[in-house]
C-alpha cells in the first residue's frame, strides 16, 4: 500500500514524467522538432534544385547554347 501511495503522490509533482501536462509538452515539443526538421530538409533540397539550375545554365552560356542577357 505504501508505493501505491507513493506513486499517486508523484503523479501530482509537476516535474513527473508521466503527467499529462509533461506527456503532452514532449509530445509538441516533438511535433516542433519534426515540422522544423522537415521545413529544413525542403529548403536545402530548394536550394540544391537552385543551384544546379544556376549550374546548367551558367555551362549552357558558355558553351553558345543560349545567349547572355546584360542588364543596363
Amino acid at each position: 500500500k505504501g508505493f501505491k501511495d507513493l506513486r499517486s503522490i508523484n503523479l501530482k509533482k509537476s516535474w513527473h514524467p508521466q503527467t499529462m501536462k509533461n506527456i503532452e509538452r514532449v509530445w509538441k515539443a516533438e511535433q516542433k522538432h519534426d515540422a522544423e526538421r522537415k521545413k529544413i530538409e525542403e529548403l536545402q533540397k530548394q536550394l540544391k534544385e537552385e543551384r544546379a539550375r544556376e549550374e546548367i545554365t551558367k555551362y549552357a552560356e558558355e558553351s553558345g547554347a543560349i545567349k547572355k542577357c546584360f542588364w543596363v
